[in-house]
């Protein structure tokens, strides 16, 4: 397909959603695809930033960038650890399908992930990452032409590395000569920038961890996440000073959450409650009206949703449906469940799904189930599954089904390969604290 671009993003979205033609000097001239800034952050909670009702000041930055868009508030990951989160939120596939779901697993080749779905819709595609496993031996480089994994090769001691001023540093260098060659240069670009700093170890910050304190690892968390907010409000604040704010969707979410005892443990990608599984999703479009959308969304509509703002046609395997026609407001989706997966090792082995009214899991090893009515239990403190024989009964079969849909989706991909990690590999993922699974 060829996509006719004018110098700008001259077009708004209208109620219909549907791209309009503009109108120049009696001619018409085809809206050009938006550029896409895609910003990730490591290990958050949605529940500790300001625009999801959070009483500290952790996120004065993106409180203001959620202004301007529309905010998800109940969105839903597939997995509360990064490598299967992000393979799903590159793919628009769940855990099942894509097979990443432990520290040997690798993105097979044979899949096509959104920046390479970009790269042949027309754009320049760019990223910058900070975690072990957005590294290239994980495979979710595939389609990006500029791949700046420099961060990546100094995680060996996460509690020594601070990465969110470098993060951004590269992020507005690639702006900055998007910018610059913007007279010769028509194609749109899409930019991937990845922070980690709210990962542990969590680091005092002078300029934040007064603010909060640093007696408990909660206000050391809280501190981390106002610095790297700072270095990305630097970043948006780079974007609209070059003049690119206009002529760029730009998306904020997270992989997965944190827990702070919430259920009794610490840390992330032991369990699938909702401390570990609910991130942020903020979407600011071009011309497109602030607002909130509280019913469940997932993290694989997230590619679906940009391809499609992009003007380009869906993945073929994806799971995802695109959330641009709640845009304006009004409309109401009705999406399948969010499908939410732990496969780590024997130990930390879960599957379930979400609904907007039920979040149902099961322990594979000893098949228990539980049920929570998110109505009236958004913290799931609440196992209703032995009063709920029939909704059990009935969320068993829609969980299996969309499960064998998944995994007839991973066996078409015969070219998967697990790594081959050793002794040093293993140490260096603890010190960043993955322990577990040696």
């Amino acid at each position: 397909m060829m996509h006719l671009r004018s110098s700008r993003f001259v077009g708004t979205v209208a109620a219909g959603m549907a791209l309009t033609w503009a109108s120049c000097g009696g001619a018409k001239e085809q809206v050009r695809q938006p550029n896409i800034l895609l910003i990730t952050v490591d290990t958050l909670r949605a529940d500790h930033l300001e625009p999801y009702g959070y009483g500290r000041p952790t996120s004065p930055a993106l409180a203001k960038f959620a202004e301007q868009s529309m905010v998800f508030e109940d969105a839903q990951s597939s997995a509360p650890w990064t490598l299967p989160s992000f393979a799903s939120l590159m793919t628009g596939l769940p855990s099942a399908a894509h097979g990443c779901k432990t520290f040997y697993s690798s993105l097979a080749p044979s899949y096509t992930t959104l920046a390479e779905e970009l790269l042949a819709g027309g754009y320049d595609t760019a990223a910058v990452v900070s975690h072990v496993f957005l590294g290239r031996p994980y495979g979710l480089h595939q389609g990006f032409v500029h791949f700046d994994d420099e961060l990546v090769l100094e995680m060996t001691r996460s509690d020594e590395v601070i990465s969110s001023p470098s993060v951004t540093a590269k992020g507005l260098a690639f702006l900055q000569a998007k910018a610059d060659a913007a007279m010769d240069e028509e194609r749109p670009w899409f930019l991937w920038l990845h922070y980690f700093d709210p990962h542990a170890v969590y680091q005092a910050h002078a300029s934040q961890t007064p603010t909060f304190g640093d007696q408990r690892d909660l206000d050391l968390y809280d501190g981390e996440i106002a610095f790297t907010d700072s270095h990305i409000g630097r970043l948006l604040d780079g974007l609209d000073d070059l003049g690119l704010g206009e002529e760029t969707v730009v998306v904020f979410t997270a992989d997965h959450g944190e827990e702070f005892g919430d259920h009794g443990g610490r840390d992330h990608g032991h369990t699938l409650y909702q401390e570990l599984l609910h991130q942020p999703l903020i979407l600011r479009v071009p011309g497109v009206p602030a607002g909130r959308y509280s019913s469940m969304v997932r993290s694989i509509d997230v590619p679906a949703t940009l391809l499609d703002l992009a003007m380009l046609p869906p993945a073929a395997e994806s799971f995802g449906k695109s959330l641009r026609p709640v845009l304006h407001g009004g409309v109401e989706l009705d999406l399948p469940p969010a499908l939410a997966e732990l496969d780590r090792n024997e130990y930390r082995n879960q599957i379930g799904i979400i609904t907007n009214e039920t979040k149902f899991l099961i322990d594979r090893r000893t098949n228990t189930p539980s049920l929570f009515y998110r109505d009236r239990d958004r913290l799931e403190k609440h196992n209703r599954a032995k009063g709920s024989p029939q909704d059990v009964a009935a969320l068993r079969i829609e969980l299996r089904d969309l499960f064998d849909d998944a995994i007839k989706v991973a066996a078409t991909h015969t070219d998967r390969v697990d790594q081959e990690l050793g002794a040093a590999d293993l140490q260096d993922l603890n010190k960043t604290g993955y322990s577990g699974d040696e």
